[in-house]
């Protein structure tokens, strides 16, 4: 078989070839997956992605908009109380497998493999039921008119920072000084 060079100029008429949907993609409104911790482009039936339980629409905020009123509160309570509903349905999905699944194996390897499996479960779950305690606070701030606003200075978080993690309790700046005490102890 014969390989040609081809110019450079050919390379993106390839890849608009290859990727017709890259430009569409991009057009779509973006979606925040609050798992992952990012935003992305895409048709919201068509994402895949093993990271997402669900999807949200970031919150678009109107010129002269006052920070966190009632409609930013419920946009960022329907996003906690879905988080919570997903954990606690995953909590007992766990328990319910680990129920079925209780098998002797006659084999130790086998035996080692499914206990350090059940292991790696159980801990998993225990984050996630520490996530759904500080769910649950975070819900307490919400209806206490608290919540946006930094712990340490009583900055405003951001929703942008808000939307990337729900839970966040200190603004970006006191969180990495926070950081940076962490690491300078840990040494």
């Amino acid at each position: 078989m014969i390989r040609r060079e081809t110019a450079p100029g050919n390379r993106k008429s390839r890849i608009r070839r290859r990727f017709p949907r890259a430009r569409s993609l991009l057009a779509a409104p973006p979606y925040f997956c609050y798992k992952a911790s990012f935003v992305f482009f895409g048709r919201r039936k068509e994402m895949s992605l093993d990271l997402t339980r669900k999807s949200f629409a970031p919150y678009v905020t109107k010129k002269g908009e006052e920070y966190m009123n009632a409609k930013q509160r419920t946009h960022f309570r329907k996003i906690l109380e879905s988080i919570k509903s997903e954990l606690s349905e995953e909590i007992d999905r766990t328990v319910h497998t680990m129920q079925d699944e209780a098998t002797v194996f006659a084999d130790p390897n086998d035996r080692a493999s499914q206990e350090s499996d059940m292991a790696l479960e159980l801990r998993n779950r225990d984050r996630e039921r520490k996530l759904i305690k500080k769910i649950d606070e975070t819900i307490a701030r919400i209806d206490a008119n608290e919540y946006g606003y930094c712990d340490s200075c009583g900055v405003e978080i951001g929703l942008k920072r808000l939307e990337a993690r729900p839970t966040a309790t200190l603004c970006i700046d006191c969180k990495t000084l926070d950081e940076m005490r962490e690491k300078q102890v840990a040494k």
